[in-house]
């Protein structure tokens, strides 16, 4: 359970196509159409935000790129929660 604004943020990421992962606690975009689909995962190249790594000695959040990444739908978030 979050904030309004949470909720609000959370929805324009996705009308984006990003998707929740409830297991890495972030955000994954499809990098490119999948290359394996299944009935319980799809694997590809997705691009996620980084909340605890550095980028350029920043910290906080960046994207990064995932290559032969899993994304197993048990861990897809379907649900907005206000």
């Amino acid at each position: 359970q979050g904030t309004y604004q949470q909720y609000l943020a959370a929805r324009e990421l996705k009308k984006q196509s990003w998707r929740f992962h409830k297991k890495y606690k972030t955000w994954f975009q499809r990098h490119e159409e999948p290359k394996i689909t299944t009935d319980e995962y799809e694997q590809g190249t997705y691009v996620y935000f980084d909340y605890q790594g550095t980028y350029e000695s920043k910290s906080g959040w960046c994207q990064r790129i995932k290559y032969e990444f899993t994304f197993e739908y048990e861990y897809l978030e379907d649900e907005l929660v206000v």
